[in-house]
């Protein structure tokens, strides 16, 4: 079984070994929408979507940080270049819509070893990874059989916007209190407290709790000390006169 360590960039905090179903379910990492037949790209769109999918750890990389530039420039093929050699130095496993994008691209323009290249990498996450990597992630390996997964902020607030959308969150930012929105034990357990809402994945009685550091909506902000403990005993005492049993991450 392939376990992950999952890196959120946006609060600085890891989930230990967990297998990869699990933790796309505690954490909500998955869209609701039918998948639809995705529309042609032009290279430079292409690019732009890789550039605009990054997942923050990249954002300081001399590599990254060029293909920026040369993409600002229209200098499209020195920024497939940049992006091609941001992946191959930093040892990570970038997702095979990556690679096939800029294959396509690097062909568009002639440009056919990088094309070759790219098309080798896509193939060989199979054999190196054992899995697909979806777009917007890379993976990077601890030990054996343990990677770390890095996902695009941008990803994450979709399938955040995607989530509240279906769990109607707006209806519950003026319902002070606890409400759970779950299906099949997993889902997320939403705090509001004057206008203010926070959020806490659920997994099978497991409330991800210690990981969360912000509020959520109306904007995010960090909790105080005080509220954070005051967030934890309403949840207690919502589950003693619920009857629903939980535990807390440790």
């Amino acid at each position: 079984m392939v376990n992950t360590v999952y890196n959120n960039a946006s609060n600085g905090v890891r989930f230990s070994r967990i297998n990869n179903n699990k933790l796309n379910r505690a954490l909500g990492l998955f869209s609701f929408k039918k998948k639809k037949e995705k529309p042609q790209l032009s290279p430079k769109q292409t690019i732009e979507r890789i550039i605009e999918y990054m997942p923050a750890c990249y954002e300081e990389q001399r590599q990254f940080i060029n293909s920026k530039e040369f993409f600002e420039q229209n200098e499209l093929g020195l920024s497939v270049d940049s992006l091609v050699e941001l992946a191959d130095e930093s040892g990570h496993y970038f997702s095979e819509e990556f690679w096939d994008g800029l294959a396509n691209v690097a062909r568009t323009m002639g440009m056919d070893k990088i094309a070759e290249h790219c098309a080798i990498q896509s193939k060989q996450n199979m054999v190196d990874y054992g899995g697909k990597i979806p777009f917007g992630w890379t993976k990077n390996k601890i030990e054996e059989n343990l990677f770390e997964a890095n996902i695009s902020e941008k990803l994450r607030k979709e399938w955040d916007a995607e989530r509240r959308t279906k769990d109607k969150v707006d209806k519950l930012l003026n319902k002070d209190g606890v409400h759970l929105k779950s299906i099949r034990g997993s889902g997320y357990i939403y705090y509001v407290e004057q206008g203010k809402l926070a959020e806490f994945a659920y997994e099978t009685d497991v409330v991800w709790f210690k990981v969360q550091t912000h509020w959520r909506l109306p904007e995010e902000s960090e909790f105080k000390k005080d509220e954070k403990e005051r967030i934890k005993d309403a949840i207690n005492l919502w589950a003693k006169k619920t009857k629903i049993d939980i535990v807390f991450d440790q």
